[in-house]
């Protein structure tokens, strides 16, 4: 207890001796303070409230597309049924074994659906399906029958070959759907009655997270407007004029200004903290307060410094070994402005703890900041390397517990035996191998093993140099073109034909298009690939005698994920005429976008607006949301061949037909990859795909 009543007591007395001596300037330092403060918490809060502003938007809009897909897939349905010749036929009393024949067994009375008729004097022929057989309330049936009055209503103002789509909530009862009148196929003869398909909100087939979306927009709809409200057109259409509900935000306005206040405060807090900690340091000196930082207590040497201490080639003393650890600096918190200052003290800590455990004891830093401890012989027989692994794995956790509240890290290492012919050269290969390694721990190896892992890190480096730099030097190269072809009534055409990289000839034989792709990724490089693809297909596409000619180009992930190389892209293919940019489909797979979608909807809009196509490869991979088909909006989709190959399956076929629909609404192609066999050809031709890409259809290039 001394030490912290000495430490306040300094304080204190330093405080005393401003007021004393300084008064007016200690005044106006607070009084500055408190402003900037105030206007810091001003500002800070109007920054969260309009962040939350723009999140409630950007929900409401995703909300109000996912209503308006959910009904328009009623309303087709709905047309499907009340345009249909046998149920017209049956809501005349001509054919009373309608009902047994094509209604009982149909998916659209299944799945949470139910479907509601009614004749020309509007009494009920039917109710059917599992959203009716649970039992429905009497409000909810008053509101269903409302909607079938209203639906009469728009048939005499001759509206009757519409579809309208609606909402009723009765407790905890809530359908959406769509009704028309019942016509003849062709439209003639008079109405017969009207239809109601409808289903619950949520339904057994949907996912928990597609039926928590939509129970939250079912809590959210209103007939009530508000400022912030977004109109639900698409279940309003059956409403009286001048009504419509309403998507309200989640939070209301007052809640969402309280949440920004209650979000700001801990950041406004901690800053001001922070102010506090830094007049207390002005006051008490920086060499009192040290924080965070700690300095090494002895010297820690440099690289050559420390081959000096081993001793020359052959004359190191036998028995040594050496232990080898690096620190990386994964996550830390704004308190440390760069990762070197984090990795600084990490390596300071580690140092000091190292040399309290055992004084005396060698240590240096190697290149790539390893860290390099010289261990002592702990028997006839040199290092026991079993007990200086369990030693430094023991330290290694104590500076991960240190620095817990400061900085997240992972350390590993390795312990071998000195190598005394040539201890320089062991240092490099430990650095080497530790700056490639993937495995936060401490592992013993042999210093053949080492060598041998630097040797075969080298030979990669080496040959990941000599690809990049034959990449970023070929001028030329060959392709081949993989055509998407559209089948529609036994006619084909190429939609467009994907541009697949090939190898020049002095690398075939040597490695594989994957091996050299990943290559390239390992340092950064692939950006070279894409855009030299994407150069020779601007070249193919300005030919004038193919001036009809379309081609698709992938973009990495990695280049996606760089601003730097995807500017370079859009500065590319921005400066092209507009017939060229409209002929360029630009393919960016799945994987590259299931992280941070606000920025790839943010990128992949840049190159929209450049004029160019859009399409998602091998989507199904990476496992993204619907929801981001919502944002992205792309103009083809291609399906991964894990799924089109699985013929007969019920899941698949749902996906399919859940994104032709989607297609449909939003003018987005479905290409199914990996046709290989007529029989995949024609069972998704029957399922309504009509653009294809995969083997069946290789042609020369």
């Amino acid at each position: 207890m001394e030490r912290p009543t000495r430490w306040l007591s300094n304080l204190s007395g330093e405080w005393q001796r401003l007021r004393l001596e300084h008064p007016r300037s200690l005044s106006a330092a607070l009084l500055i303070w408190v402003l900037l403060s105030g206007s810091l918490a001003g500002v800070l809060w109007h920054q969260r409230w309009l962040l939350l502003q723009q999140s409630q938007a950007h929900q409401g809009e995703t909300d109000q597309g996912l209503l308006e897909l959910r009904v328009n897939s009623h309303k087709i349905t709905a047309l499907d049924w009340g345009h249909w010749d046998p149920l017209y036929t049956y809501a005349g009393g001509e054919d009373p074994s309608f009902v047994a024949r094509e209604l009982n067994n149909s998916s659209i009375i299944q799945d949470g659906q139910g479907l509601l008729v009614v004749d020309g004097q509007r009494r009920q022929l039917l109710a059917r399906g599992a959203a009716i057989a649970t039992g429905m309330s009497a409000p909810l049936r008053q509101c269903l029958h409302k909607h079938l009055e209203r639906l009469a209503g728009r048939s005499d103002q001759g509206e009757g070959r519409q579809a309208f789509g609606f909402h009723c909530q009765a407790a905890d009862q809530s359908v959406l759907g769509a009704g028309t009148a019942i016509r003849r196929s062709g439209g003639g003869g008079p109405e017969r009655g009207w239809l109601l398909h409808f289903s619950r909100i949520e339904r057994p087939s949907y996912n928990t997270a597609v039926n928590v979306a939509f129970s939250r927009i079912n809590g959210s709809l209103s007939s009530t407007p508000s400022r912030q409200s977004i109109p639900a057109t698409a279940v309003s259409e059956l409403l009286p004029p001048g009504q419509a509900l309403q998507l309200k935000p989640a939070l209301h306005p007052w809640r969402q200004r309280w949440q920004a206040l209650v979000e700001m405060a801990p950041g406004w807090i901690g800053l001001n903290a922070l102010v506090g900690l830094a007049g207390i340091g002005g006051l008490m000196g920086l060499r009192q307060l040290r924080l965070l930082r700690q300095e090494l207590p002895g010297r820690l040497l440099s690289r050559r410094a420390l081959l000096q201490a081993i001793g020359p080639p052959g004359g190191a003393p036998p028995g040594l070994g050496i232990a080898a650890l690096q620190v990386k600096v994964l996550l830390f918190r704004d308190a440390i402005r760069q990762s070197s200052q984090a990795q600084h003290q990490a390596l300071a800590w580690l140092g000091e703890r190292l040399q309290q455990l055992e004084p005396g004891s060698v240590l240096g830093l190697g290149d790539n900041n390893t860290l390099m401890q010289v261990l002592r012989p702990s028997g006839a027989n040199g290092i026991d390397p079993s007990a200086a692994r369990r030693g430094i794995e023991e330290v290694l956790q104590e500076l991960e517990q240190a620095m817990a509240e400061t900085m997240q890290l992972a350390v590993g290492g390795i312990v071998t035996e000195l190598e005394r012919s040539d201890p320089a050269q062991q240092l490099a290969d430990l650095a080497l191998v530790l700056a490639h390694s993937t495995t936060a721990e401490v592992v013993h190896l042999l210093p053949d093993d080492v060598a041998e892992q630097a040797r075969q890190l080298r030979q990669q480096q080496s040959r990941d140099f000599d690809l990049s730099r034959a990449i970023a030097t070929l001028e030329e190269h060959r392709y081949a073109l993989e055509q998407v072809l559209e089948l529609v009534h036994g006619q084909r055409r190429v939609a467009y034909s994907e541009m697949l990289f090939r190898l020049p000839q002095e690398l075939e034989r040597s490695i594989s298009v994957q091996e050299l792709v990943l290559a390239l990724e390992r340092n950064n490089n692939v950006h070279l690939l894409d855009q030299l693809m994407l150069r020779r297909a601007i070249a193919l596409l300005r030919e004038p005698q193919k001036h009809q000619r379309q081609l698709g180009v992938n973009i990495s992930a990695v280049s996606f994920g760089s601003e730097l190389h995807l500017q370079a892209m859009v500065t590319l293919v921005r400066a092209l005429p507009e017939s060229v940019r409209r002929r360029l489909v630009l393919e960016v797979t799945e994987t590259a976008l299931v992280n941070k979608p606000e920025l790839w909807e943010q990128r992949l809009q840049q190159l929209r607006d450049c004029g160019v196509r859009l399409a998602i490869d091998d989507f199904g991979v990476g496992y993204a949301s619907i929801a981001y088909l919502f944002q992205l909006r792309p103009d083809f989709l291609k399906l991964d061949l894990t799924y089109t190959q699985r013929l007969g399956d019920a899941n698949v076929d749902a996906l399919v037909a859940f994104l032709l629909r989607y297609g449909e609404l939003n003018r987005c192609g479905l290409i199914l990859e990996g046709i290989e066999t007529e029989e995949q050809l024609q069972y998704w031709q029957e399922r309504g795909v009509r653009l294809f890409q995969g083997y069946l259809f290789k042609t020369a290039s």
